[in-house]
């Protein structure tokens, strides 16, 4: 027989086979994912694109605002520097050329920055007072000037108007019994005016701050002498005249020696045009109650005889201590129950120099004080007759010059064809039976001392000619 090998098949293998990587697993197959990841990248494309031409699209804007912004900031900032201009044209006319306004530490006037006056004040915390115009500082300057600072309080075309004749009429004045202004200063939308620093505050403040120190009988002769020194400078002898129209204590400023400076020409009368007026005219009733003239409140007619009413209300508060308002009573009103009766003229008198007072000084004020405080202003006197009463009743010495002097101008008007009205006595200042025009036959040329030179009063209130002018 024959054998036939016959090959049995082996059994299966068991050894399991390699798994896939999972890499190779996880990654989809090209040949079934072709096509989407196609379409998404074009999609993504089509976002971007936009996207990116809208991003440039606003920086373009972005910068194009910011453009104009800055184009319309300079027009304005050239527009403010021609306003700038403008305004200090007005201010100083070219008719000016002696006084100009200088810039640098050693002029007496001249323009200041707005930085210069915002270091000097401490960045406007040195507050010393305010008032309807607006805020005054004390300013402390790097060249060892110390100026008190007034900021406007509202700034338009009609307010950069009336501040142009501010200047222009303070810059004009020049009295040692006026307040002098030091400067201005013109900065976009602010205002400033620089006046020298009064170091004793205002009359107001020692008249009637609690716990004060009581100003002396011949410190309140003086003041009164001083304050009717300067109304007699503006009333008869500034080119054109002018009146000060809000006379009052806290516009009374006292310097270290407690030298008396009138102050605030914010309500002096000028004309639209700019240039000073001394022309009654109708205006807006202003002035402060208590020192108004009853007559320019019915009229509204502005004289120098207003000043006149209000110096004579000034004068009965610097002798009595009081306000011009006071108790809901009117000074003048309050005053008339002592001054019509001699016995009990020196209850008047403020209580704390009840002891230190002269009589007969006390009577001439009275006196001076009725005679101003007439209901009609053609009763009252001029300031110029007023201040030679004060200095013959403050220096009894005086008189007799005075006398000498009016003597010497009636002999020689009379040489010119001239009469006199008859001269202001001593004994004359006292009223009787209360009639305040006994006094009105007072000479029309008498004399005062102002400013150590003897002026002299005529018939007209215009100045002498040449004498004092601007």
């Amino acid at each position: 027989k024959a054998w036939k090998l016959v090959s049995v098949p082996s059994p299966p293998s068991h050894t399991p086979e390699a798994s896939p990587s999972p890499l190779v697993a996880a990654s989809p197959n090209p040949l079934m994912l072709g096509t989407p990841l196609t379409k998404n990248h074009h999609h993504y494309r089509l976002t971007l694109i936009p996207g990116i031409g809208l991003a440039v699209t606003a920086v373009a804007l972005m910068m194009l605002v910011v453009l104009v912004f800055l184009i319309r900031r300079k027009s304005r900032e050239l527009e403010d520097s021609e306003k700038l201009d403008k305004t200090s044209s007005k201010a100083f006319p070219h008719s000016w050329p002696v006084r100009k306004f200088q810039e640098g530490p050693s002029s007496m006037f001249r323009k200041f920055s707005y930085k210069e006056i915002k270091k000097a004040t401490g960045s406007f915390n040195t507050i010393i007072g305010r008032g309807g115009f607006g805020t005054v500082y004390k300013a402390e300057f790097s060249d060892g000037l110390v100026a008190a600072v007034k900021r406007m309080n509202k700034v338009s075309e009609q307010g950069d108007d009336d501040f142009c004749r501010e200047i222009e009429l303070l810059a004009r004045l020049h009295h040692r019994h006026l307040v002098a202004l030091r400067g201005f200063c013109i900065s976009k939308h602010e205002r400033f005016l620089l006046y020298e620093y009064m170091a004793n505050g205002s009359l107001k403040d020692h008249l009637h701050a609690p716990g004060r120190t009581p100003l002396t009988w011949r410190t309140r002769m003086q003041i009164a002498i001083d304050v009717a020194n300067a109304l007699e400078y503006l009333h008869f002898y500034c080119d054109p005249p002018l009146c000060h129209r809000d006379i009052k204590s806290s516009n009374i400023l006292l310097d270290e020696n407690f030298v008396a400076k009138v102050a605030d020409f914010g309500l002096a009368h000028a004309s639209k045009d700019g240039s000073i007026c001394f022309e009654p005219v109708n205006t807006d009733i202003r002035g402060t109650p208590g020192y108004m003239d009853p007559e320019y409140i019915v009229s509204q007619e502005l004289t120098e005889k207003s000043d006149v009413y209000s110096y004579g209300v000034l004068l009965l508060e610097i002798v009595t201590g009081r306000r011009a308002i006071q108790d809901n009573k009117n000074l003048v009103e309050w005053s008339q129950i002592y001054t019509t009766s001699e016995s009990r003229l020196p209850e008047l008198v403020d209580p704390s120099i009840s002891d230190s007072f002269d009589l007969d000084q006390l009577q001439t004020l009275v006196s001076i004080v009725r005679w101003c405080t007439q209901r009609e202003g053609r009763a009252r006197p001029s300031i110029k007759q007023v201040l030679r009463l004060l200095y013959e009743s403050s220096d009894p010495m005086q008189s007799g010059l005075l006398e000498a002097i009016e003597d010497e101008e009636y002999e020689g008007n009379e040489g010119r064809g001239r009469t006199s009205k008859g001269k202001i006595h001593r004994a004359d200042a006292i009223f009787h039976s209360g009639d305040g025009r006994y006094l009105a036959s007072s000479s029309s040329t008498s004399r005062s001392y102002c400013s150590r030179s003897f002026l002299l009063e005529t018939g007209s209130p215009q100045s002498p000619h040449n004498i004092l002018s601007i």
